[in-house]
């Protein structure tokens, strides 16, 4: 099962919304990115424009957002009408290679997951770099290849769960379930272990490759709620990659 996302475009849209993803993802993203002040960033596998908005309103001079999905680049578009930040979207593959090295910044959640190979890794990584200008910065959030370790994580009370298959292999199917009010679905996502990840960030061109766990915000209200996140915190299915462009 290939992850069509022109499909649950909208579903995706309302996962956004997940208590999880602003106090974690979201979260440990903008405070590894830091100071946004004259950036000229790229949001890579922008989907409808979350992170290119938020990057953005952060201070980015420049953001630009790219995803193959055209649904996805729609629902961008539309906030963009609705409410204008100048941000330009382009329905365009992160595998493919660019002639102008035009970023300082580039941000992606959630694309390293579908490479299925260490070859479409690469070819992610090399796209990544072709867009870049050198010195400039990649960072992602992306799945946690320890998984196979966690042998009893539970993540339904986050609003999702994860299916591994029996053991880890290269491609080997992660299905997460992601449950909404009234409804749920499936994004699959495809294992390859950190040292591939490391390997092919190297060869594309890129230095200083540091994997990071995510953190938890402070509660917006003040209430101490560190127990509600200790499961996922000592199980993180995510965790932070990011390196620089040679």
């Amino acid at each position: 099962m290939t992850t069509d996302y022109n499909v649950i475009a909208e579903q995706y849209k309302q996962c956004k919304e997940h208590p999880w993803r602003a106090r974690i993802e979201t979260y440990s993203i903008m405070k590894r990115l830091g100071n946004l002040e004259g950036k000229k960033v790229l949001d890579v596998a922008c989907g409808e424009g979350f992170y290119a908005r938020k990057l953005r309103q952060c201070g980015a001079c420049e953001v630009v957002g790219i995803d193959r999905s055209e649904a996805m680049i729609r629902l961008a578009l539309d906030q963009e009408s609705r409410h204008p930040l100048g941000i330009a979207y382009r329905v365009e593959d992160a595998r493919t290679e660019s002639a102008r090295q035009e970023f300082d910044l580039a941000v992606s959640a959630w694309l390293l997951v579908y490479a299925r190979s260490q070859d479409e890794l690469l070819a992610m990584c090399r796209g990544l770099a072709s867009r870049l200008k050198p010195g400039g910065r990649f960072l992602t959030f992306t799945g946690n290849p320890d998984l196979y370790a966690f042998t009893h994580a539970d993540y339904r009370k986050y609003g999702f769960s994860i299916t591994l298959t029996d053991c880890a292999y290269e491609g080997a199917p992660i299905v997460w379930t992601v449950y909404l009010d009234d409804s749920s679905f499936e994004i699959e996502n495809y294992y390859l272990p950190m040292e591939a990840y490391e390997t092919a960030f190297i060869e594309a061109g890129f230095h200083d490759f540091e994997v990071h766990v995510p953190e938890v915000s402070p509660h917006p209200q003040g209430v101490d709620d560190g127990t509600f996140w200790s499961d996922y915190l000592a199980h993180p299915p995510a965790v932070l990659i990011e390196c620089v462009k040679k």
